[in-house]
């Protein structure tokens, strides 16, 4: 008696273990993670591009910032408040040929670049953005679309006509810290913004127009129409129906503080 419920027993471990194999075989392996930290950094995803960008880091050394790509894709930061309330860098997500030629890797030889829809001439553009991210932080960060409107559909720094900059959440940053011009509301693709209009006479140091416009709903998904956004570039007279549309951007601006920003959506139809 005593060897047959011992032998059960047995049995039923062993089919106990077998199970336990099986369901351990049958799950799948964790998604590798690439992360690239170096300066200007480009981690090419589908259709687009990470890009690791640390524009206005000056003499700051302590920093850490990466982009990465794998189960999750996105970036992360953590710069010193010492830093003060300027911005020091924009990690994103770039569809599009960049008028910027500085960025490093393949980007000095080929240009900053991901994606065929972009650069189109404005007075054919109909896309749409679809985004979804979200974004963990403290400290000073907003988070923005970036568009250049150049002359060329092969973009350098030359070719820069205007920028839009559109602030879809913000945290902490003053539009005043940022940006010195001329405001007024605009009703833009039936959302309302506060529009600043800068000049090269308020900003020397660009000697193109920009347009800042702070949405008065802050959001981190949905759907954003290109198309009224270029032709109210067009109507302020900020370009022109032949210029063109060179990128589409997505990023984080950030002052100082540690986040994380991570991208479920970036897509240009």
């Amino acid at each position: 008696m005593f060897k047959s419920t011992l032998f059960g027993f047995t049995s039923i471990l062993l089919v106990s273990t077998s199970l336990l194999f099986v369901c351990a075989q049958a799950t799948p392996p964790a998604a590798p993670v690439e992360v690239r930290a170096e300066d200007s950094a480009l981690l090419p995803i589908p259709g687009a591009v990470l890009y690791n960008n640390v524009y206005g880091k000056g003499d700051i050394s302590n920093y850490k910032q990466s982009v990465f790509r794998g189960k999750d894709t996105g970036w992360d930061w953590d710069w010193p408040e010492s830093g003060g309330p300027a911005l020091k860098s924009y990690p994103e997500v770039l569809v599009g040929r960049s008028p910027w030629s500085d960025a490093g890797g393949f980007a000095g030889a080929a240009g900053l670049g991901a994606g065929h829809q972009l650069p189109r001439r404005l007075g054919e553009l109909r896309l749409t953005i679809d985004f979804d991210f979200t974004t963990v932080a403290d400290g000073l960060w907003l988070g923005s679309f970036d568009f250049w409107i150049t002359s060329s559909d092969h973009p350098a720094k030359k070719d820069i006509v205007s920028n839009l900059c559109i602030w879809t959440m913000n945290h902490g940053l003053k539009p005043s810290d940022v940006y010195k011009g001329r405001h007024e509301m605009l009703t833009i693709g039936g959302r309302t913004y506060e529009a600043i209009f800068v000049t090269p006479a308020e900003q020397p140091d660009k000697p193109w127009k920009t347009l800042c416009l702070i949405d008065t709903e802050p959001r981190s998904k949905g759907s954003l129409e290109l198309g009224p956004l270029m032709d109210a570039l067009i109507a302020h007279g900020l370009a022109k129906p032949t210029d063109f549309l060179a990128t589409a951007e997505l990023g984080s601006e950030v002052a100082y503080g540690k986040g994380r920003t991570t991208i479920r959506t970036f897509r240009l139809r």
